[in-house]
């Protein structure tokens, strides 16, 4: 929305969650854009809970129409997603899906700490297999590889941006994370000792199972939970007034 100040017109953003039955509450003050997607991203890794930027426009999703290819499973070969094959109940036929298979190869690169750039060059290896996929087949003539590849590609980009927050202004770090239950523990009205045990077991609780999108362990959590706690407990201290 846009308020005045000073005889100047300028936009404040409204940091909110919302609910599973559509309410939503604002969890902090209006202001600055910056300073919403910050607390927004805090919230999201308390919260284990995804982000919705409403300022950034949504790309379109993408389409089956234009994406689909004549070509049955036992005819391709090699390694093909089973996600990416469409069925054809009227026809009792099998089509693949190119977009999907974009769609598998971003899954695969999306986490592991990267970012966006590094994950849209490690798709590279995938898409010279599947090209090798497609180059193998009998049944594909060269001259289609091409714009297939291109569909295949444009798709695992697209799924990439859209479930990327790695190139927004703020990067949320286990610093921030400490901080941000610290202050939590803070409103409880607690002593430092009693705070510095619940900074703990919240810490823990984070970050004890923490697994990247695709499922698999962050490997360096222990790490990550410590930083955590020595920023939230220095955070605890000082407004303890042991400085």
């Amino acid at each position: 929305m846009s308020l005045e100040r000073d005889g100047h017109v300028s936009r404040v953003y409204a940091p909110c969650v919302v609910f599973l039955d559509g309410t939503w509450l604002p969890i902090g003050p209006m202001g600055e854009l910056d300073a919403a997607r910050h607390l927004c991203h805090r919230w999201s890794a308390i919260h284990d809970a995804s982000v919705s930027d409403m300022t950034r426009p949504r790309p379109p999703a993408i389409s089956p129409e234009g994406n689909l290819i004549d070509i049955s499973p036992a005819d391709l070969g090699g390694d093909i997603t089973d996600d990416a094959w469409s069925y054809d109940a009227k026809e009792n036929r099998f089509r693949l899906n190119l977009a999907c298979v974009g769609t598998d190869l971003a899954i695969k690169v999306m986490n592991h700490g990267r970012m966006l750039d590094q994950k849209i060059e490690a798709l590279t290896p995938g898409l010279d297999r599947i090209e090798a996929i497609f180059r193998a087949c009998k049944f594909i003539q060269p001259h289609y590889v091409r714009p297939w590849m291109e569909k295949v590609r444009e798709a695992a980009v697209w799924w990439l941006r859209e479930t990327d927050w790695s190139d927004a202004d703020y990067i949320k770090t286990p610093e921030d994370d400490g901080r941000s239950l610290a202050d939590e523990v803070r409103k409880e009205g607690v002593t430092l000792d009693v705070a510095l045990v619940r900074l703990k077991d919240r810490i823990v609780h984070l970050y004890k199972e923490m697994r990247w999108d695709d499922g698999t362990l962050v490997e360096d959590r222990a790490e990550r939970g410590e930083k955590a706690f020595m920023a939230g407990a220095k955070r605890l201290a000082y407004f303890a007034g042991d400085k």
